[in-house]
């Protein structure tokens, strides 16, 4: 019994230090956002509401937030109608990021990597996949520092203010 007990501590001050925790308010706006990726609505349903949240997509961009340097935890909710929210975050080269939704209706979201243009490009893995788990990564194969964008977008045409906290891990 005594090995046991012994053997607790020695875990838990093994336990990865928590994230610093972000409002996203206080996160500084993005010199720009990504285009708007072309990729289905999953809300984009045939009501009036759906025909609004096609409507607050169509756009040349997508605003975004600043993310800053280091792993951080990220609380924020949907700020509007169009149902997604765009986080930049530079990505020196070599180096790896996650983006993760890990509060709040998991299964209600999901995680999208894309660059500037709103399209996919080497290094960016997708959940494509629905496994209630909204999360994206990306891995710098290239020499130079990348701007990358992680869009929290909805699955559900009515999600204005829906709260969750974004997990942002980089190795």
């Amino acid at each position: 019994m005594l090995p046991v007990l012994l053997m607790v501590p020695a875990a838990l001050a093994q336990a990865p230090a928590p994230l610093p925790v972000v409002e996203a308010k206080d996160l500084p706006r993005a010199p720009r956002g990504p285009m708007v990726p072309h990729r289905p609505d999953p809300g984009g349903e045939g009501s009036i509401i759906g025909e609004t949240r096609r409507g607050a997509r169509r756009g040349p961009s997508i605003p975004a937030l600043q993310l800053p340097a280091g792993s951080v935890r990220v609380q924020d909710k949907i700020p509007d109608l169009a149902g997604w929210r765009a986080y930049a975050i530079e990505v020196p080269a070599g180096a790896k990021v996650k983006v993760h939704v890990v509060e709040g209706r998991k299964a209600w979201f999901r995680v999208l990597g894309v660059n500037a243009w709103g399209r996919e490009e080497p290094g960016l893995l997708q959940n494509r996949i629905p496994t209630g788990e909204p999360q994206a990564s990306y891995e710098n194969p290239t020499k130079e520092t990348r701007t990358i964008y992680f869009i929290v977008d909805t699955l559900d045409v009515n999600m204005v203010g829906e709260p969750y906290t974004l997990d942002v891990i980089r190795g």
